[in-house]
């Protein structure tokens, strides 16, 4: 099978698509519409210019632009299978290709973000009426998806997954005194909202509540959070390593005991999956995503959305009472991952899936 993966060069879950499916012998190429990094399979450039004008555009015509040199590469290369990630960048460019065996990824808050626009509802019904098929990563976004009208037969509710062993119990410990070892490994972007984090970091320190924080990730927000923790008098509490690579979060993990997420809005998220497989506790945001996959005071403590003294109180609450009873917890969110967080599970899921697709034209 001949495949074509296409999005912004620098979309973050894109490389475990390309690896399981260059593993399974399968001829990949990935379309790049944006400056890509080297990759272990042919990339062909679909944009145009500058490569820093290229990245400094946040808007979204460059995919459009982009959208018709890729649908030259993809004349040329007939593959089997076009399969756009994001909605609102490959899988715009996508619709301009009307490759007719195209599946797209909705990835979070490219539905979230994006269905609360008149025009951008409006492009969505069609990019997503047009696909052959529709991934999408998590619950909320199903339900957001069947509300454009898109046909449920039409719909996939799996996320990509993660390599469960690679993460599989790699934490300090949740014994007796409970220190409070917290990481979170989201990029500095305004969805994540990390200053809800920093905030309720001060109100740990006035109520001389021990702890370190440890900041993985990079992006344009990341200056800002440590000034306020220079400012704040935080720098002995907390860590900042900007970006590494996906492996190397482990040795961050294994300093830690308690994941972090301050999301305002999220598809099933890979960096929890990740945390729960590696034996963090989770302390996370009430949001939708969340809910389907945890449950306040069982196998996660919740709260609200930029609210950082109740994020502050859930910590001190973990720390103080809830501590005991962790550790099995833990085993619990462990199974959850393996049941449904597998990656080789879910791409076999999704190549199920091409394999439909392709069948009536062959």
């Amino acid at each position: 099978m001949k495949i074509c993966f296409l999005s912004a060069g620098t979309f973050t879950h894109i490389q475990p698509y390309i690896d399981y499916f260059k593993e399974q012998g399968h001829e990949v190429h990935f379309i790049a519409l944006s400056p890509s990094p080297e990759r272990n399979v042919p990339v062909h450039n679909a944009w145009e210019g500058k490569e820093y004008d290229i990245r400094a555009k946040s808007n979204k015509y460059k995919y459009i632009k982009a959208a018709f040199s890729a649908r030259k590469i993809i004349k040329a290369l007939q593959p089997d299978i076009i399969h756009a990630h994001y909605v609102t960048s490959g899988g715009l460019a996508a619709y301009v290709i009307h490759h007719p065996r195209t599946i797209v990824t909705a990835h979070g808050s490219d539905i979230n973000a994006s269905v609360k626009s008149p025009l951008w509802r409006f492009l969505l019904k069609r990019i997503l009426g047009r696909a052959a098929a529709i991934n999408v990563v998590s619950r909320e976004l199903h339900d957001k998806v069947l509300q454009l009208g898109i046909p449920a037969h039409k719909l996939h509710n799996f996320n990509v997954g993660i390599n469960y062993e690679t993460f599989f119990q790699h934490h300090s410990s949740h014994a007796a005194p409970y220190m409070l070892k917290m990481v979170c490994n989201r990029r500095f972007e305004p969805v994540y909202d990390h200053m809800t984090i920093v905030k309720a970091l001060v109100l740990l320190k006035e109520r001389n509540v021990p702890f370190e924080m440890h900041f993985v990730g990079g992006g344009p927000l990341k200056e800002v959070a440590e000034k306020f923790v220079q400012d704040n008098g935080l720098d002995k509490h907390v860590t900042f390593y900007g970006q590494v690579q996906n492996t190397a979060q482990l040795e961050v993990f294994e300093k830690c005991n308690i994941y972090i997420s301050s999301s305002l809005s999220d598809g099933t998220s890979l960096s929890l999956l990740e945390a729960m497989a590696a034996g963090l506790f989770p302390v996370v945001t009430d949001i939708v995503a969340n809910k389907a996959v945890l449950e306040h005071n069982r196998s996660a403590l919740f709260f609200p959305v930029g609210d950082s003294g109740n994020l502050a109180e859930q910590l001190i609450y973990l720390r103080n009472e809830f501590f005991g009873r962790v550790p099995a917890i833990i085993s619990e969110n462990q199974q959850f991952v393996v049941k449904e967080g597998n990656r080789q599970t879910n791409m076999q899921k999704l190549e199920k899936i091409y394999n439909e697709i392709i069948k009536p034209a062959k």
